[in-house]
């Protein structure tokens, strides 16, 4: 059952990137006798695939949009795929040709450092994965924190060329002609759509592959132009997939707010908000993320500190939270059809937005002892962080949850003198508090699978010893690396959505739509009656999340 992956924006591809980088490490490459059988159904997000050359290649089944100058190091062709395509090769042109070639972006130490690998022939981060080899404690530091300027500085994965989709009207960074207008996205769309048709021809590609297909994940920006630009897309996409589970994941990197009351301010809260509307009607799930300044607890300092300005560092506690809440879809066992997860979700039908909850890492000993009075604390004892929006300090009414634990071994060290706690003690304990709040559907899901930190993960935990479990003695990762991590992700369709579409109704009172033309700009503007249209819709989303 394959599942079709979509990204559009560069911060979302910051996502993507840690997204992907986690998807290679779970991949075994032991054929040894005692082989251990792989715990991620791999087909489900990654396609087989032979070259012109007939390599064979395993590559994400996947479509990334960017703006020009956005995919950094990353080529459309690569190493698995010929730089010369089949009509140059078949070209009978005879007149003289000069070809202009832009300088290359420059690699990092540590894109230099896999390239040496490769060429070697080996991988230390493969070799972390096989049980039967040790693990180098003196792991070198590449100071991704000073040379990570874009994702492709930390990529690890090879994409086939059909992923990679260039929105070329527009440049990353390019202040006089910038992609900040939501109008300017769908615009965008349509254009891109008359010269290169990405949608019927490199979509299509992928999901003619599919024999059996789950439905699309979809990460998106939606303080900019990316927000009209995804929902162009999905729209086509259902015309097609009219009934197919589409669960969208709308991003925003919370150091782009600009001040309140500016003007660009008010740009980007009717971006989000007309891209929370038309996502939460075109998606079966719609949850929106933002690593707002205030999202870690203070408990949650204890054991992970990311530098929040820096998106290598905000986009990774985003990624692994995704990773994990949609950790069910990929696993061997017990898996969770995506239907299924919405519709238990979302069984009222009309209640689409989503929040979503993270413990990163869920903080427990080697015996198996966590304190689960602090998952569900509206104060700074919680360890849960607040992904969507702040919290409500009152109790909302939950409609439908999700709750995921990972890094649940089957049993743990024993304290002398009793017995071994079993996986069944820890989680039925966990579960039984997210009872508590009396949701109408409940889904919960346990794996002895931990999320696995790849070497291209920032430095951000201390505290806990090398498989993610509490250890007040420990230091910060880079004299302490740690390879494994234990966590839990909480998924909820509740009340609380209301207080955030309400923020939005609210600011969007103050908005004088004649003051803002460029979303009027284009085939595919926005007009005033557009706008007020979509302000109803919003009225609407807000009395179906009213308590009662």
């Amino acid at each position: 059952m394959e599942i079709v992956t979509l990204q559009f924006g560069h911060f979302s591809n910051f996502v993507g990137a840690h997204f992907w980088n986690t998807q290679e490490k779970y991949f075994s490459f032991d054929t040894g006798q005692h082989a251990q059988e792989i715990e991620v159904l791999h087909d489900t997000l990654f396609r087989a695939g032979v070259t012109q050359n007939g390599i064979e290649t395993y590559t994400p089944r996947l479509m990334i949009y960017d703006l020009k100058g956005g995919f950094g190091s990353i080529k459309k062709m690569n190493k698995l795929y010929d730089e010369i395509s089949d009509y140059q090769k078949n070209c009978n042109w005879s007149w003289k040709s000069e070809t202009y070639a832009q300088a290359p972006y420059p690699k990092n130490e540590y894109l230099q450092n896999l390239e040496e690998e490769e060429e070697k022939g080996i991988s230390a981060e493969y070799a972390d994965n096989m049980d039967n080899m040790e693990v180098d404690s003196t792991e070198k530091d590449f100071h991704l924190d000073e040379t990570v300027k874009m994702w492709s500085d930390f990529n690890r994965i090879y994409y086939h060329p059909r992923s990679i989709n260039t929105i070329s009207n527009y440049s990353l960074g390019d202040d006089s002609m910038p992609f900040d207008v939501f109008s300017y996205g769908k615009n965008a769309y349509f254009s891109q759509q008359k010269e290169e048709d990405s949608f019927e021809e490199n979509f299509r590609f992928f999901i003619e592959e599919c024999d059996t297909i789950q439905g699309f994940q979809v990460m998106t920006n939606i303080i900019d132009g990316f927000g009209g630009f995804t929902c162009s897309f999905i729209e086509r996409l259902r015309e097609e997939y009219p009934k197919t589970p589409v669960i969208s994941f709308g991003i925003t990197d919370g150091q782009e707010w600009s001040p309140i009351g500016h003007r660009r301010y008010f740009k980007q809260i009717m971006n989000s908000s007309l891209s929370t509307i038309y996502l939460s009607e075109l998606s079966s799930l719609f949850i929106p993320l933002n690593v707002h300044t205030n999202f870690l607890k203070h408990d949650s300092t204890k054991f992970i500190q990311p530098t929040i300005n820096l998106p290598y560092h905000s986009s990774c506690v985003l990624s692994a939270a995704i990773e994990t809440s949609t950790f069910p879809f990929r696993s061997r066992r017990n898996t969770i059809h995506m239907h299924d997860f919405v519709t238990r979700l979302n069984w009222h039908g009309n209640t689409k937005i989503g929040t979503l909850d993270f413990a990163f890492p869920l903080p427990m000993n080697v015996y198996g002892d966590i304190d689960t009075q602090t998952l569900l604390s509206n104060d700074d004892r919680s360890v849960l962080n607040d992904l969507s929006f702040p919290p409500e300090p009152h109790t909302s009414t939950v409609y439908g949850q999700s709750v995921v634990v990972r890094g649940i071994p089957d049993e743990f060290r024993a304290v002398s003198g009793t017995e071994k706690k079993k996986s069944s003690d820890v989680t039925s304990d966990i579960f039984a508090r997210f009872q508590s709040l009396g949701g109408y559907s409940n889904s919960f899901f346990a794996s002895n699978v931990f999320y696995p930190i790849p070497n291209s993960f920032p430095n951000i935990f201390k505290n806990l010893n090398t498989d993610g479990y509490i250890d007040e003695s420990a230091k910060f990762i880079d004299t302490h690396p740690i390879h494994f991590a234990p966590t839990l992700s909480h998924i909820t369709i509740s009340t609380r959505v209301q207080k955030f579409l309400q923020n939005y109704k609210t600011e969007l009172q103050k908005v004088n739509f004649n003051f803002f033309p460029e979303f009027d700009d284009g085939n595919e503007g926005l007009s005033h009656d557009d706008f007020l249209e979509a302000k109803e819709s919003l009225n609407n989303l807000c009395e179906v999340y009213e308590d009662g």
